[in-house]
């Protein structure tokens, strides 16, 4: 004071939280609009099979029947065999028999849904009614089933790590990593899983049943 100035009182701690929030909020919301932005856009490589396509309802119910056919056939004791699943035939079936299945269930039945099969990795997406979320991961031959590895997921195209533990709750790994027992007792083991772009191919060996 006997320089006769007068000193500004310091900004209260109610004027400071204020200009943060003010400031983290104009930092945020671009963050929030763009996130937004990305979560409401289907992956690029989205285009799932529609129910009403006859066609592909067709192509599934062959697919689904070629399956079954190659798991129950009979074989000699212990003989590997090989089977390649192409992801036209996969998303045949998402598109067309997944739905009525769901349906038989009294489960709720998604707008759509899809897979896609990269070198070394399997993404599934549904469609949830506003978004598409959509779940990947690397496939691995482990204890006789399928090991899942190196997971992550997203919202559209925005990636967001809490997606994977919403869709493995419909998974069950433990069931995943068991062999397949078939219903004359006969067991399938998974040897060997090959991931490919546009289709898996897997080296499986039928048990006779244990004695």
């Amino acid at each position: 004071m006997s320089d006769g100035v007068v000193e500004a009182p310091a900004p209260t701690m109610l004027k400071r939280l204020w200009r943060t929030a003010l400031v983290a909020g104009m930092v945020l919301l671009p963050l929030v609009g763009a996130a937004a932005v990305l979560a409401l856009r289907a992956p690029a490589w989205w285009n799932p099979v529609p129910r009403t396509d006859a066609n592909a309802a067709d192509r599934a119910a062959a697919f689904e029947q070629g399956i079954v056919a190659e798991f129950t056939k009979v074989r000699g004791d212990a003989v590997d065999w090989a089977i390649r699943i192409r992801e036209s035939d996969v998303n045949d079936w998402l598109g067309t028999r997944l739905p009525a299945w769901m349906e038989s269930r009294g489960e709720p039945v998604p707008t759509g849904a899809q897979a896609r099969m990269q070198a070394d990795a399997v993404a599934v997406g549904v469609h949830t009614g506003m978004v598409v979320a959509w779940w990947q991961a690397r496939l691995a031959a482990q204890g006789g089933g399928i090991r899942l590895q190196d997971e992550h997921g997203g919202l559209g195209r925005l990636p967001v790590p809490g997606v994977t533990f919403a869709l493995d709750a419909g998974l069950n790994q433990a069931a995943l990593e068991r062999p397949i027992r078939l219903a004359d007792g006969r067991i399938v083991r998974i040897l060997d899983v090959e991931t490919l772009p546009g289709e898996v191919r897997l080296r499986l060996r039928t048990e006779p049943p244990a004695k």
